[in-house]
């Protein structure tokens, strides 16, 4: 599964990777990348992520082929 991260989470981790793990779901997904780097939690709590260009919610079955793209919260004004 390919990752691609954004923003300040690239503070805590590389801007793309993979993972060989497998995962079923966004709050595996959170759990494994928690694993990685537990200074990252809070910030990945409040995240979102996409597969295909499209947001997906806790319930999106990934799968071993996917890119899976995190989004942190932003503001702006």
């Amino acid at each position: 599964m390919k990752i691609h991260v954004y923003a300040k989470l690239k503070d805590y981790f590389q801007p793309e990777f993979e993972l060989m793990e497998t995962i079923g779901n966004t709050d595996e997904l959170r759990a494994v990348l928690v694993k990685m780097n537990g200074g990252a939690g809070e910030l990945l709590s409040s995240c979102r992520f996409a597969v295909e260009e499209g947001f997906i919610d806790k319930d999106f079955k990934l799968k071993a082929h996917d890119t899976v793209v995190i989004i942190p919260p932003s503001s702006g004004g």
